[in-house]
């Protein structure tokens, strides 16, 4: 499976990660808690138990993150932010579903999920920045053994992408 840049040489799609209508057609997704190691940590040495989640979900890993069946160094933020917008949406439509029709609760739990991938997801340092000659700021850092991206964060561009992906995949039958 590809994942693909929706929005090359344009405004991302969205405007923010969750819209209220990316929900609909979830009704019936089974809701599988993560059992894995690593739960909140970003180590690669978790990985295997979270794509074996992904697995579980029906969520196909995009195959240029891999490598010999492991993600690649430079697709790391990319994979982690994966997995927590993906921990994410299991949540909010788990509210949603007990929420029933208040239907303004549940904007306001979207806007707070919202917030918090905003603070916490989106670089603030540049380091996903691409540079004219394709790498990445991030690879600079890591070129030099100096702390690169501990975070693992990603730009706002490829969250929403990775947002798309991830409905994508959970909708497909």
């Amino acid at each position: 499976m590809e994942f693909k840049e929706k929005s090359i040489g344009q405004e991302p799609i969205r405007d923010k990660c969750f819209l209220e209508e990316d929900f609909k057609g979830l009704e019936s997704l089974e809701l599988i808690p993560y059992t894995g190691e690593g739960s909140t940590s970003y180590s690669s040495k978790y990985d295997m138990p979270k794509i074996e989640y992904f697995n579980q979900l029906g969520i196909d890993m995009p195959s240029e993150w891999l490598e010999h069946g492991e993600i690649k160094k430079e697709s790391r933020a990319l994979f982690v932010s994966a997995f927590i917008v993906t921990g994410n949406i299991l949540v909010t439509e788990s509210i949603r579903r007990t929420l029933g029709d208040d239907t303004e609760t549940f904007k306001e739990v979207l806007e707070e999920r919202n917030r918090q991938l905003d603070e916490n997801r989106v670089d603030k340092y540049g380091y996903r920045r691409v540079l004219p000659n394709g790498t990445l700021e991030e690879d600079y850092f890591t070129s030099m053994n100096a702390s690169s991206n501990p975070e693992k964060r990603v730009s706002r561009k490829e969250l929403y992408n990775i947002v798309d992906y991830v409905f994508t995949q959970l909708k497909r039958e």
